[in-house]
């Protein structure tokens, strides 16, 4: 037949014959995927609407029958039969005029970009799949900040578990913000509160007590009284300022203020400053070292009440807890220098126990409301509830008389009731500071509030046991 010719119905057949031409040439542009398509089941067929599908061309199974569909691998080669179309076109010599199979160049680079694969989707997850460059578009774009932040909240379309994560995820973002800034907001008001204490009291010790006079005589409403130059510096700062408290080489070392009752310096610094560390105050009902015109205007009270609070980083009356948990920290801090406004006076410790403040019980001892004594007995019946209470026994005595100084400050061991005391006496005139102050010893038979033994059935105070009272007739009696 000549190559001009044409015989009837060789349009149509050619028609044809180009669209397969394309399925396969487009089979070896995306030889690698449908390579292991192809194969995986080592089979040599294809399900054609796979293969329609695949190549985004299934309007060809409406004009092309599956029988005439021949099937290439990566080179071009057939792998079936391919009905009486691949049979034909194996027979290159009679089909050449019908068919002329064009060359690989004779298809620009717009006819090659028509047939390349669209996405197709993989039949075992149902997942889209895309082109290798749609995938890499994807992958480099990246979420603004906006959207990075607004994903942290639940969005609408989430799951139900997808939105519970994402709330307890900000729940706890703002617990700990919140703890964050507590914590934070606690050490730097210590911090602020050590910084206040410092500078007062660096002011204050500027100006030292250098008066010859003995600081532990006696005073007398006879006596002339005249105005510490430190203390006339704190009280130019603040008006209430009634003394100051000293325990060597531990943080105590504050002014001591005086209101008109006893919670404006609980939260409070001597320079009107807020803090929950606030400041040593003295009870309000006290009267201490009271001076009008260079005259002592009113006897002092028997017993000096000061209150603290106890402190985690051990400023205030924190370290006052070491008394009760350190055998040898009152060994080494015996004593308690409190000056007042006019005066110097130094007290020896006879007494650490643990009190509550809401007992009524038989074991009830609230030391902070007995200022002053009656008569003999009142005061060693006040000194040796404090002495069956005492974690510590030494051999500093009492005589009725002494000056008492009582320190108070929370304690946790019995929760909020608890209060820690550590009582005092003033050092009497030539007496050795440190007599009867190093040999002591732990008690055995501490009087602990009725509260702590219903928390500790175990536990009981054992009233038979010897006890050595204060006063004059003191011998070992049983009490």
């Amino acid at each position: 037949m000549n190559e001009n010719e044409n015989y009837f119905g060789a349009d149509e057949d050619f028609e044809r014959a180009e669209k397969i031409r394309a399925i396969r040439d487009s089979a070896k542009l995306s030889a690698e995927p449908w390579d292991s398509r192809i194969l995986a089941d080592d089979t040599d067929s294809v399900p054609t609407d796979e293969i329609y599908d695949g190549l985004g061309y299934s309007e060809f199974q409406e004009i092309i029958p599956d029988s005439d569909i021949p099937l290439f691998d990566a080179d071009g080669r057939p792998l079936n039969d391919g009905g009486r179309l691949a049979s034909a076109n194996m027979n290159r010599e009679e089909e050449t005029v019908r068919f002329r199979r064009p060359v690989r160049n004779e298809y620009s680079a717009e006819d090659t970009q028509i047939y390349e694969r669209e996405p197709v989707r993989n039949y075992n997850n149902n997942t889209e799949r895309r082109s290798p460059s749609e995938m890499n578009e994807t992958k480099k774009r990246k979420k603004s900040l906006k959207e990075k932040f607004l994903g942290l909240f639940p969005q609408k379309g989430d799951g139900f578990l997808e939105s519970l994560r994402k709330i307890i995820f900000l729940i706890s973002i703002i617990a700990i913000v919140v703890c964050g800034y507590l914590i934070a907001d606690y050490y730097i008001d210590l911090w602020n509160s050590k910084h206040v204490n410092t500078q007062v009291m660096d002011l204050y010790w500027t100006y030292p007590d250098n008066r010859n006079d003995d600081t532990t005589e006696e005073k007398t409403e006879q006596k002339f009284y005249t105005l510490l130059d430190g203390a006339r510096k704190l009280l130019d700062i603040n008006g209430d300022v009634v003394g100051v408290i000293r325990i060597p080489d531990t943080p105590i070392d504050n002014p001591v203020m005086k209101a008109d009752n006893n919670w404006k310096y609980l939260d409070m610094k001597i320079n009107g400053d807020e803090s929950r560390a606030g400041e040593l105050f003295m009870d309000y009902r006290n009267k201490f070292d009271h001076v009008e015109d260079n005259r002592l205007a009113e006897p002092n009270s028997d017993n000096i009440v000061i209150y603290g609070h106890n402190m985690g980083d051990l400023t205030m009356f924190g370290i006052l807890q070491k008394y009760r948990t350190d055998e040898s920290f009152y060994t080494n801090h015996p004593l308690i220098y409190l000056n007042s406004n006019y005066e110097s006076y130094v007290y020896k410790i006879f007494s650490v126990f643990i009190l509550d403040a809401d007992d009524k019980s038989k074991t009830a001892f609230d030391c902070w409301n007995k200022l002053d004594f009656s008569d003999e007995e009142d005061f060693y019946n006040f000194v040796n509830d404090a002495k069956r209470r005492t974690y510590i026994l030494n051999d500093v005595d009492l005589e009725y008389g002494d000056p008492i100084l009582t320190l108070s400050t929370c304690n946790s061991l019995l929760g909020d009731r608890g209060r820690l005391i550590v009582m005092a006496r003033r050092v009497r005139e030539g007496e050795d500071l440190m007599e009867g102050t190093q040999n002591n010893s732990r008690n055995p038979n501490v009087l602990m509030p009725e509260f702590y033994y219903q928390i500790r059935t175990n536990e009981k105070y054992n009233w038979d046991a010897e006890f050595i009272p204060y006063g004059p007739d003191k011998a070992g009696e049983k009490k």
